[in-house]
């Protein structure tokens, strides 16, 4: 099995400022001067902290990474409530966790995918309106509006 080069999925948030982020948005809403890298975010409330990489540099900046996949060194292959809670690191391979994704686009997001292969040659595709359902609904994935990118 062979793995693309990279992988970043991320997404972009609108911005609702508290004195914790909820993702990297707000981050930056909250620190002009965030870089990208692993911050604490807070997608459901003060007391659920978690690591995510933020990409504060592609196309503006401001977006939560939610999967990360670069040399295959964390495997995908995994049961149900590793998917719903997350795993890896946010500093290399990792997934959020469904859980978390649901939190962070239940009002609507961004969606970016950035995709590289082994010769380094890159694409991405955006979207203007993606979210997940609850798992009550099974995480239904809801996506349209393609705005940008060659990967489509």
């Amino acid at each position: 099995m062979t793995f693309p080069v990279v992988l970043v999925v991320c997404l972009l948030t609108p911005v609702v400022v508290s004195s914790l982020p909820r993702d990297c948005a707000d981050l930056y809403s909250l620190d002009n001067r965030a870089v990208s890298g692993v911050h604490t975010i807070y997608p459901v409330d003060d007391d659920t902290a978690v690591q995510a990489y933020c990409d504060m540099d592609t196309d503006g900046g401001k977006w939560t990474v939610f999967q990360r996949r670069m040399d295959g060194s964390v495997g995908f292959t995994r049961p149900w409530d590793q998917y719903k809670r997350g795993f890896g690191n946010a500093d290399g391979e990792y997934w959020l966790g469904l859980e978390n994704l649901y939190n962070l686009t239940y009002k609507r997001s961004e969606l970016r995918v950035d995709m590289e292969d082994f010769s380094g040659n890159s694409s991405h595709a955006q979207y203007s309106n993606f979210y997940i359902d609850s798992e009550d609904h099974g995480y239904m994935l809801h996506l349209d509006r393609f705005t940008d990118g060659g990967a489509v």
